[in-house]
């Protein structure tokens, strides 16, 4: 386009694009102008706008919608406070790999020069915590749109921000990067690697699930086919849970970087990644000896961390599993995978205290909470010490059944991840587990939940303290209770004062009761959740050592 567009035509351009990419939801806190000429004109075109709360909620809730539908999904925010208060969600988008669009309002060039009120240099900021950040002027909008969504979505996907400014006389021009194309040399000589191993293990990472709607299904079964009918032994990280199904015979186990699956990768001669990203890691020394294949969509910053023998094949991810398929010349050991399961497991389980608890074990509520929600049931895991414990025990069949932040560990995730994945399957109960700290980073969104009427259970894993942080801190020098504990907070009256039917439960039975009654129940329900926080650091070692 080469003649200026006024603001709405901006819009109306940007909400054309987004609904032809597929996009149907988005969210928000709008501030005036151009944010609701967005949201008017994604509405006209049928993308359902959310208000909510606080800007690091929407991109939260972007980034679900990503990672769920593969579509694009986006959050429309203010200028200035709205702008750097999206920092967070930007960066949540970028570190799970979820392709979303930042939109802000700004400071028009053509007034700057006389208003500095509420002007920073957005697009310097977001450039930090995207993959891309430009400005949608008056002209020449329709390719940065265009190009925006398919930055958002292909190689490695993350977040991309635009200012909209129609006093801007031209639009940036986004440049689309093409991807790799791997030699033939290269695929050969992957093939051999795998075809000469005894021992192979398969480390499934977030690029096996983090890919755009038109992939997505059909990479999740290509790995099937690649790992499941030879029963190759494999972990999933975080992000990866259900690309290959918990009740798989080579299924063995959860990999996070830490302890927990030493035992299966020890013996491992080969490991090959797929979609494996070390951004999903905790920060500790690769210990394995096991030569390292990695294959994905996108090259990964760090691939020496596997050692400086590790080898990366980065292409279109399908056609490179087609091009492996076969290579295994060896059956998993079954018996094996079934061992180190059973044992993981076990020993998360007698990571108790010898006293008896004040209320529940964070084991307790994991295994009651499994025990009970309905199949194909989604959960959403807040960071904090009960995930510790939450991820292991939340059995899966196929992925986006359980959702977390891993490549940023943000608190405050769960509760807008909840409201994301219940608007994206109304027909699924969603179990939002947090802690007293993230629930509280996220609080208001309780209203958002209830205003939607989704099926949403939130469970609070309540001790009044940032458990997580109480267990790494040093007996002197670190700030005592002061630095890690809280006032005792009752969430079912919040619940309640929120709009939502809430119970509290401090024993079992009496959770096994609410859990029941809020399963029957249309509708959202908080369960405030009395949790001895005892057993954390037993939990702690029985999983990262």
């Amino acid at each position: 386009m080469s003649s200026m567009l006024e603001g709405r035509q901006i819009s109306d351009l940007l909400a054309k694009n987004v609904a032809a990419a597929g996009g149907t939801l988005f969210f928000g806190v709008p501030g005036g102008g151009s944010n609701l000429d967005t949201v008017g004109a994604l509405e006209e075109q049928g993308c359902q706008f959310v208000l909510v709360h606080t800007e690091n909620a929407a991109g939260v809730m972007a980034s679900v919608v990503s990672e769920l539908t593969g579509r694009i999904s986006g959050a429309v925010v203010t200028r200035g406070p709205g702008a750097t208060s999206a920092t967070n969600g930007s960066a949540q988008a970028l570190l799970e790999r979820q392709g979303i669009l930042m939109i802000t309002d700004c400071v028009n060039h053509g007034s700057s020069f006389r208003n500095s009120h509420q002007r920073v240099d957005q697009r310097t900021m977001f450039s930090a915590v995207a993959k891309a950040s430009g400005t949608l002027g008056g002209a020449h909008g329709e390719v940065l749109v265009s190009s925006a969504i398919e930055i958002a979505q292909s190689g490695q996907p993350g977040p991309v921000h635009f200012d909209i400014d129609p006093t801007v006389p031209s639009s940036d021009a986004f440049v689309v990067p093409q991807g790799p194309v791997p030699s033939s040399e290269a695929i050969e000589s992957a093939r051999s690697l795998i075809a000469g191993a005894k021992n192979p293990v398969v480390i499934l990472g977030v690029g096996a699930y983090a890919q755009r709607w038109d992939k997505k299904s059909d990479i999740v079964a290509a790995i099937r086919k690649f790992v499941m009918p030879q029963n190759i032994l494999t972990l999933t990280s975080y992000k990866a849970r259900g690309v290959v199904p918990d009740s798989a015979p080579g299924f063995a186990g959860i990999f996070t970087g830490a302890t927990i699956e030493a035992p299966v990768l020890e013996k491992a001669d080969v490991v090959i990644g797929i979609g494996l990203d070390p951004v999903e890691m905790i920060p500790a020394p690769w210990p394995y000896q096991a030569k390292v294949l990695l294959v994905n969509s996108w090259a990964i910053d760090n691939c020496s961390y596997f050692g400086e023998e590790a080898t990366e094949l980065t292409g279109d991810l399908l056609g490179l599993l087609g091009a492996l398929d076969g290579a295994f010349s060896v059956e998993g050991d079954t018996a094996a995978a079934s061992t180190y399961r059973t044992a993981a497991r076990e020993k998360l389980l007698a990571a108790l205290p010898s006293a008896a608890p004040k209320g529940l074990t964070p084991q307790q509520v994991a295994l009651t909470v499994r025990d009970l929600a309905p199949a194909g049931s989604i959960a959403t895991v807040d960071a904090g010490a009960h995930m510790l414990s939450t991820m292991p025990l939340w059995d899966v069949e196929n992925p986006g059944e359980v959702l977390i932040s891993s490549g940023l560990a943000t608190m405050g995730y769960s509760l807008p991840a909840a409201v994301a994945a219940g608007l994206v399957h109304r027909d699924r109960h969603v179990f939002c587990f947090t802690g007293d700290g993230g629930i509280n980073m996220a609080l208001a969104e309780l209203e958002t939940l209830a205003r939607l009427g989704l099926n949403v259970i939130v469970l609070v894993f309540n001790d009044a303290a940032l458990s997580l942080i109480e267990i790494k801190q040093k007996p002197e020098g670190q700030g005592g209770n002061n630095a890690v504990h809280y006032a005792p907070i009752n969430f079912a009256q919040v619940g309640e004062g929120m709009g939502i039917r809430s119970v509290g439960v401090a024993t079992e039975a009496e959770l096994r009761a609410a859990l029941n009654d809020a399963i029957a129940f249309q509708g959202p329900t908080v369960l405030d959740i009395r949790v001895d926080p005892a057993a954390y650091p037993l939990i702690m070692n029985a999983v990262r050592g």
